[in-house]
């Protein structure tokens, strides 16, 4: 009797409610535990059930040199290193977005996409995308145009729950110039691509000269809430934010706070609970004050859409750097951000910084991108046992 499984004496039905309360680290190492409790936490209902009831959060950092998740809520610590078998040393993984536990990434030697569960190791490659054709190409060629400049791109990822799918959206914009006329004709054509997890496809949903990224900034991963996938526009300072709705796959636009006053700001984007914030910095450059002089402010938009609605959170005093992206809220409701200098920033209500905590320890000049904070990357990620195989596992069953 001492020896007998619990499965013997609890029915399926409280182990489930029992299990879907526990970590996801619990959960892999109890599929060893029988044959039954490994189909079980192996199902797609009872990742959904688990998604449902789990709370656990970490911060995923991506550097030149390493994956890895780390606590937040009460200490930046307890790191564990990821596996993720396309990355190799010299290879940079680019974090798209992040929904359910799900990570969409992009290698920045081949191009290569793919969606992943670092806590499951969990990963699916996906198809090419959908760039212009070569008859695209060929006909901007034919009339005397070659490419200019380097091709820029604009990508997001995100959760529609009327369609039950995972998309990933990615822009493409390259640049045409007719060198035979004085400063040169220049044109640009931008190319939107939508990948579909549940039908395993890309497809173009916009290729017109019109670029509706025009101010946007280089590689910016749309943050996701409500529904759509949004950026900010504009250079020296946000105007306004691009929408796209991923049920509708429509553009809209929101508006920003009242800042007219602001001169010289510096600004970011980012999610904090569910919300969409800006960070303002009224920095003039011509002014020789010492950085410790200005704050940072954090906005929220309280009711998504309603431009009325943005309320300042608080502010920050970063003397070593004044643009932050915030990241989330902890449980003791502090602010968690990175700046440019690769810190994780945890913040308090009288504007003081709690703690710091440096992401990239790389050796100067041993990674040639490590100095770009697109290149040292942290995102919040949700524990989940999704796996981004489930909905072709699911639709090769029904057939």
């Amino acid at each position: 009797m001492e020896n007998m499984p619990m499965s013997n004496f609890l029915n399926r039905d409280i182990i489930e409610e029992i299990l879907t309360r526990l970590p996801v680290k619990s959960l892999l190492r109890f599929k060893c535990v029988c044959k039954s409790w490994k189909s079980l936490i192996s199902s797609p209902s009872f990742a959904r059930l688990h998604l449902e009831r789990s709370s656990g959060t970490k911060i995923l950092t991506s550097t030149p040199s390493a994956l890895k998740l780390l606590e937040y809520e009460t200490w930046f610590g307890g790191e564990i290193c990821l596996d993720f078998p396309p990355k190799s040393r010299d290879r940079r993984v680019g974090i798209m977005g992040s929904c359910h536990g799900l990570v969409a990434v992009a290698l920045e030697s081949d191009n290569g996409f793919f969606i992943w569960n670092p806590l499951t190791g969990d990963y699916k490659e996906l198809p090419d995308p959908c760039f212009p054709s070569t008859m695209d190409i060929k006909r901007f060629l034919d009339n005397g145009f070659v490419p200019w400049g380097k091709d820029t791109n604009v990508n997001g990822f995100g959760y529609h729950s009327s369609t039950d799918d995972y998309k990933l959206f990615f822009s493409v914009q390259k640049s045409w110039r007719l060198p035979r006329i004085a400063n040169g004709t220049l044109r640009e054509e931008t190319t939107v691509s939508i990948f579909s997890l549940r039908k395993n496809s890309w497809r173009i949903i916009q290729s017109t000269p019109t670029n509706p990224f025009i101010s946007c900034h280089e590689n910016h991963s749309g943050c996701f809430v409500s529904g759509a996938l949004h950026w900010p526009i504009g250079e020296s300072r946000i105007e306004e934010i691009l929408s796209f709705d991923l049920k509708t796959e429509k553009f809209s636009r929101l508006a920003v706070p009242n800042k007219e006053n602001i001169k010289h700001v510096i600004m970011n984007m980012g999610v904090l609970d569910g919300k969409l914030c800006l960070t303002f910095c009224n920095f003039d450059f011509s002014l020789y004050y010492p950085r410790s002089s200005y704050a940072v402010e954090l906005w929220v938009m309280e009711i998504y859409g309603v431009g009325e609605s943005w309320n300042k959170l608080l502010s920050i005093r970063d003397r070593d750097n004044l643009r932050h992206l915030p990241l989330c809220i902890s449980e003791g409701k502090q602010v968690i951000s990175i700046n440019e200098k690769k810190h994780l920033i945890r913040s308090g209500a009288d504007e003081s910084i709690v703690e710091k905590f440096r992401i990239c320890h790389c050796r100067p000049g041993k990674f040639r991108s490590c100095s770009d904070i697109h290149h040292c990357q942290a995102i919040v990620y949700a524990e989940s046992l999704l796996s981004p195989n489930v909905n072709i596992i699911e639709d090769e069953q029904q057939n």
